[in-house]
């Protein structure tokens, strides 16, 4: 299991901790404890293998516990209880947006009442669907049974993947990231690039930019770091990483002088970019992440 794994693990036990009426301040600890582990770059194994598990902010002793015991023997004995409780599907049906614990909970246990023969909750749903069964069902309505009909259909076309992180879970490792490469000797300025930079409510991959006098030390620095589990791609003006959680990092670097049209050109969204590339080019000019030239030239005007 990896830490996207084992942070899931833990919010279904908080979900289940919901469905069972434990107390609230149980519930919380493990979301934030979820919370934190998928926002470690760091391999969770390894750092059990360090006794370091303590060290994560938001991992108590009692969760710490639980995870040695998981490491150790493959599963934790709690948690198969308290999984044993909850009826098949539930999990599978959290991920559809918008359907939280107790929703889930309830149509996990109607589904498999009605189409006991199908065995995946989701072909459940959407025979449920189609029998225009959710409306039916006490606390749903016709509109409740419409947004699962949409979230389901999001869910099956990919929009809500797996690998896409939460803001707080990519913001958090992209200040980790952005402190350990403004250790580096050259580097004068980090920045958070892209959909992290607007702060969109889900991240890809995480974007970093940064000024440096030694763009090849910095670039070294940057994938050495103890978290990186792979190099995809490595050149002189940045770099490619795999952290052992999953997440991409992808690093450019720039000199002082043009480093403001960089954070300008990998800031927008696509359609932004295009739209001012256009603007740009009804005045004569040309916009790239080097800066601004007029169509044609060779000069270009920089901007820090």
């Amino acid at each position: 299991m990896n830490n996207h794994d084992i942070a899931q693990l833990l919010r279904n036990i908080a979900a289940a901790y919901e469905i069972l009426g434990e107390n609230r301040f149980r519930i919380t600890a493990y979301q934030q404890a979820a919370d934190a582990i998928a926002a470690t770059p760091a391999d969770l194994k390894s750092l059990w293998q360090q006794n370091k598990l303590g060290d994560i902010p938001g991992v108590g002793s009692s969760i710490t516990g639980h995870l040695d015991e998981l490491f150790r023997t493959g599963k934790v004995k709690h948690f198969d209880e308290i999984m044993k409780k909850m009826p098949d599907g539930m999990f599978e049906l959290l991920k559809l947006r918008g359907v939280g614990p107790k929703t889930a909970y309830k149509l996990a246990t109607i589904l498999s009442k009605h189409y006991p023969k199908k065995e995946d909750v989701l072909e459940k749903l959407e025979g449920a669907l189609t029998d225009e069964l959710i409306q039916t069902i006490e606390g749903f309505g016709k509109k409740s049974e419409q947004d699962i009909a949409e979230s389901l259909k999001q869910y099956k076309r990919g929009i809500l993947k797996k690998k896409r992180l939460l803001l707080s879970e990519a913001d958090a490792i992209g200040h980790e990231m952005c402190a350990y490469i403004q250790k580096d000797p050259g580097v004068t300025r980090v920045d958070m690039l892209g959909s992290l930079r607007r702060k969109k409510e889900t991240i890809g991959d995480i974007d970093l930019a940064c000024v440096t006098s030694d763009p090849d030390d910095t670039i070294h620095h940057f994938v050495s770091h103890p978290s990186v589990k792979q190099v995809v791609d490595q050149g002189d003006k940045g770099a490619t990483v795999l952290l052992h959680n999953g997440v991409q990092v992808d690093l450019r670097v720039s000199s002082r002088e043009s480093y403001g049209a960089m954070l300008q050109y990998f800031t927008g969204s696509k359609y932004h970019n295009i739209r001012l590339r256009e603007y740009a080019l009804s005045k004569g000019l040309s916009l790239s992440e080097h800066g601004i030239k007029k169509v044609g030239a060779d000069k270009i005007l920089e901007f820090p």
